[in-house]
């Protein structure tokens, strides 16, 4: 029997115990830099060039989450607390160049959602510029309801999110 597709709020909700964890582990690799200037913002007036390695790291550090997560085992932790599994169409597991087409087209729609939901809240855009910067997660997830189970990165990367059993407590 096939395995059920994921739905939107499972998904959503994966995404933002993944965000928690993740912003986790990014403060701690901040913190951890942060010894290396004294306390100070890691900017370039405080290290010159060395921020773009900075950032670079930061991004290496996201990809390393999911590309390992996903090509190893189909899931994150929060795709594993809400019963979810990433795999390609064919139902095997994503390779890292899978992986990693999916993170480039979908981190960008989910950065954008975060940067909404934080102007929204600091009372700094007004409402076109929080609906534009929701739009294209929205319209992705459209896509997921109008083609019954597929996002536009699900499409654009080979990949689909389907529901698995979950283990529950042993």
């Amino acid at each position: 029997m096939p395995a059920e597709v994921a739905g939107t709020f499972r998904r959503l909700a994966a995404a933002l115990y993944d965000g928690m964890l993740l912003l986790g582990v990014l403060m701690a690799v901040t913190a951890l830099l942060e010894v290396l200037t004294h306390g100070e913002a890691i900017t370039r007036a405080t290290v010159g060039l060395l921020e773009y390695a900075y950032c670079a790291l930061l991004l290496a550090c996201i990809a390393a989450y999911f590309g390992s997560a996903w090509t190893r085992r189909g899931q994150t932790l929060g795709m594993k607390a809400w019963s979810i599994r990433l795999e390609t169409e064919a139902g095997a597991l994503p390779g890292i160049g899978r992986s990693l087409a999916r993170l480039a087209i979908a981190g960008p729609l989910y950065l954008l959602a975060i940067t909404a939901v934080l102007l929204m809240m600091m009372h700094r855009a007004g409402v076109p510029v929080v609906l534009a910067c929701l739009a294209p997660l929205v319209l992705s997830y459209g896509w997921l309801l109008a083609r019954r189970g597929a996002t536009l990165h699900d499409r654009w990367s080979g990949t689909r999110v389907r529901r698995v059993p979950s283990t529950g407590p042993a």
